[in-house]
């Protein structure tokens, strides 16, 4: 029931606003579990999600972290916010926040370097994109790892064509099917 109820809200914000709300259906566990491959959760002590959505990779990555990891998510859209604050309680902070403010997000807890960053926003407009990318820019030359998914390589290319992005892998088990990239 939950898992419907969590399709239906995802479907709503789609047809709301498609371009905040790249899919109408949350990414699936197949997904989640392809975004966090390869990374050893004991080396990691902050994680900063960007769009968490419903929280499928929240889920993965509280799943795999350790309990005393800090989960910090980065959300602007409010329905998104009270299901996972009661999804997920205290594993987790929630900031109500866009993306480019990750900068100031970060000082406002007190941490200067992320470990990982996880992000499942769709391609951002209006310039914000050069503020947050550049944040991410100084995470990974510290040596965080990010990762992000698209369903379109050619255009996200274009728009991540200043950063180090390699291909990690792709997920048919998806509607629709992604790419994931990642830094590190």
């Amino acid at each position: 029931m939950i898992k419907l109820k969590n399709l239906f809200l995802f479907g709503f914000n789609f047809l709301r606003n498609p371009l905040r709300n790249a899919s109408i259906t949350p990414s699936s566990n197949v997904a989640a579990r392809a975004m966090l491959s390869g990374i050893d959760f004991s080396k990691i002590g902050v994680i900063v999600e960007l769009g968490p959505g419903t929280g499928v990779f929240t889920e993965e990555i509280l799943k795999k972290c350790l309990p005393d990891t800090k989960v910090i998510l980065i959300e602007i859209e409010e329905s998104y916010i009270k299901l996972l604050q009661k999804k997920f309680g205290d594993k987790i902070i929630v900031e109500k926040a866009s993306a480019h403010l990750f900068d100031s997000i970060l000082v406002k807890h007190g941490i200067l370097k992320t470990d990982l960053i996880i992000s499942g926003l769709p391609f951002m407009l209006g310039g914000v994109e050069e503020k947050l990318f550049e944040s991410i820019r100084k995470q990974t030359e510290m040596g965080a790892i990010y990762r992000f998914f698209t369903y379109n390589p050619p255009a996200m290319k274009q728009t991540y064509k200043n950063l180090p992005i390699r291909e990690i892998s792709f997920v048919l088990k998806n509607f629709p099917p992604l790419w994931i990239y990642g830094i590190n």
